[in-house]
């Protein structure tokens, strides 16, 4: 029978009636998500989620010990039972995998006292199987008390490690917005910066659980909750329940296609990049044309993106470098250029170009032109 109550509080009647079991909490806000407690009076033999373990172990064991080679998950029944198989196959003490086995059942503690009121079922005599762990839970919880404070915090916006983070289409232009706003702040330098504006957009796409996202980025769960709780209170974001996992495909994903952009302009290379990583191309950006042919050749793109009006070298001579080049002389050409007369696309064709695009273009204009493209790589002719 479940009973509603507040888990911390439930904590401490259990160790004050030195009772032996296991507790389990529900999450009412993250369907699906939920933590268990193992306790034997003050002592706690081991914590973990009912549900995303392998979302929740891969996290943590991650950023734990990045040295080590985890096994895979597998068929994943009971974690005590694992850890302590993967033990036995380590020439690592004793002490050390009490240590990770420590580190992971405070995390799940941590998340379990922050809800401040849940469902909760407690199941006496049961206990994990090995008792790997018998620290008093108080000692471990008063060590992490911010991290709690910290959960707590964003669990006002509906987020727990388990959350799902997606990011509808019709809500990417607000991202958008504040991916500007914040373009040389302090929070862009140390969290935002390290992936692409579309980099970010896919990954909101896929719905990852916080603990997968986290490991994406390489940040703790609780920083990645911290910066995301403002966009999902704003409704940028939103905070799904958790399910599991889709099946891996039996096949590994084919690479992307290369798409090649040469052009000093930032915000033009950030458009190009943004509009084509999202329909699943892979963007090499040169910003100094100097560079494009070494560059190019490591990296043979499928169509090249060609500004005019560059320093050094201009877009009408580096097209025809290109066509000299016998690695490089067959690669669709496509000249960008803020001009539209009929010389200057005449003067396009004449080095080579296959097609051309003016200044300022719309995300479907350049699709188009590439997709039109990448099925005859060895079209001739300027095309509008």
């Amino acid at each position: 029978m479940k009973t509603v109550a507040s888990p911390y509080k439930a904590l401490r009647e259990l160790a004050a009636r030195d009772l032996t079991g296991s507790l389990t909490i529900y999450d009412p806000q993250v369907e699906g998500a939920g933590w268990c407690v193992y306790l034997g009076g003050q002592r706690l033999y081991y914590a973990s989620s009912i549900a995303g373990q392998r979302e929740r172990l891969t996290s943590i064991l991650s950023r734990l010990r990045p040295d080590l080679e985890w096994p895979s998950l597998g068929a994943l029944e009971s974690e005590p039972a694992w850890l302590r198989e993967w033990w036995q196959r380590q020439a690592l003490p004793l002490g050390e995998l009490r240590q990770v086995v420590t580190r992971l059942s405070q995390e799940a503690l941590v998340q379990a006292v922050a809800i401040p009121k849940a469902p909760m079922h407690f199941q006496r005599n049961v206990q994990p199987d090995p008792i790997l762990i018998t620290p008093p839970w108080q000692d471990l919880l008063a060590a992490v008390r911010q991290q709690v404070y910290g959960w707590q915090l964003v669990r006002g916006q509906g987020l727990s490690p388990l959350s799902r983070l997606y990011l509808d289409m019709g809500q990417v232009g607000a991202f958008c917005d504040f991916w500007e706003q914040i373009q040389g702040t302090p929070e862009y330098e140390k969290f935002w910066g390290r992936q692409t504006l579309a980099t970010w957009i896919q990954m909101f796409g896929q719905k990852l659980c916080v603990y997968e996202f986290a490991s994406r980025v390489r940040v703790a769960p609780l920083e990645l909750a911290t910066r995301v709780r403002g966009l999902v209170g704003a409704g940028t974001l939103v905070s799904l329940p958790f399910a599991a996992p889709v099946a891996a495909p039996e096949h590994p994903p084919q690479p992307k296609p290369v798409i090649a952009c040469i052009d000093d302009s930032k915000a033009v290379q950030r458009q190009v990049q943004m509009t084509l990583e999202l329909e699943g191309y892979d963007i090499v950006a040169i910003t100094e044309p100097a560079r494009a042919l070494t560059t190019l050749v490591r990296r043979r793109p499928e169509v090249i993106l060609l500004d005019i009006n560059m320093p050094d070298i201009d877009g009408y001579e580096l097209c025809r470098m290109l066509r000299q080049s016998r690695q490089l002389q067959d690669v669709p050409i496509v000249m960008l250029t803020g001009r539209d007369g009929l010389i200057d696309r005449l003067r396009a064709q004449l080095v080579g170009a296959n097609s051309y695009l003016t200044k300022p273009f719309a995300p479907e204009q350049l699709t188009q032109a590439v997709q039109k493209l990448r099925p005859s790589p060895s079209a001739n002719g300027i095309s509008s």
